[in-house]
């Protein structure tokens, strides 16, 4: 069936476009912790890459439902990819964005060693790699890991503010570069929110049931 190969070559594409935004956030927090330009400078010229992959699973998913009209659960798939490929797109997004952050932070020694921070990254990645996972192996027990992992994120992003605030009040000449490193920690804050977004859909591709703003432990509860 024609529908079914091409839904297996739009896969084959989001896997691509998320090995290379996960290669992007890597690169991304090497840059900031290394002081690479260079690899910075990559981070953000590979974004281009993203975007137009974006565009082409996009094109794909709305040809494949005005061409075959898929029900069901086919329908779920292809409206799940379409939904992953903008949040991974965002993902991207806040990449390049951390690696324009390292770019000014380089001009400067470092403030501190960006332990939190590379936390951050290291769990946000790993959640990222486990969410699309969790989509493409129709595994709501993953998918609702990736969820909860987001409090953690959300907890060393607090922490990591309130870190921040000491170096200003130590030393108001530190402001700028806090003002950075605040906006990067928000990036990937922003990261894991889209990642818990991609879990959700595998959890609607699987199920059918909508788990969109509705906190994995209430439905435990429930």
């Amino acid at each position: 069936m024609r529908l079914v190969s091409e839904l297996e070559e739009t896969k084959q594409l989001v896997l691509r476009m998320a090995t290379l935004v996960n290669t992007a956030i890597e690169k991304a927090i090497e840059s900031l912790n290394k002081q690479d330009t260079l690899l910075a400078q990559e981070v953000i010229k590979g974004d281009d890459e993203i975007d137009k992959l974006e565009v082409e699973i996009e094109k794909r998913c709305v040809r494949m439902i005005a061409l075959y009209q898929p029900e069901a659960g086919d329908l779920r798939l292809i409206m799940g990819i379409y939904k992953m490929v903008s949040d991974l797109e965002r993902i991207g997004d806040e990449a390049e964005n951390i690696a324009e952050r390292s770019l000014l932070l380089a001009q400067e020694p470092p403030l501190k060693p960006y332990v939190n921070l590379k936390m951050m990254a290291n769990t946000v990645k790993a959640m990222v790699e486990d969410a699309v996972l969790s989509f493409f192996h129709r595994d709501t027990d993953l998918a609702k890991k990736v969820i909860e992992r987001d409090d953690m994120v959300d907890e060393l992003y607090h922490q990591l503010e309130r870190e921040l605030i000491t170096y200003v009040m130590e030393d108001p000449r530190n402001i700028k570069k806090v003002i950075s490193l605040s906006f990067v920690a928000r990036h990937l804050e922003r990261m894991a929110d889209h990642a818990e977004n991609i879990a959700e859909m595998a959890i609607y591709w699987t199920e059918g049931e909508v788990v969109k703003h509705q906190h994995i432990k209430e439905r435990k509860e429930g």
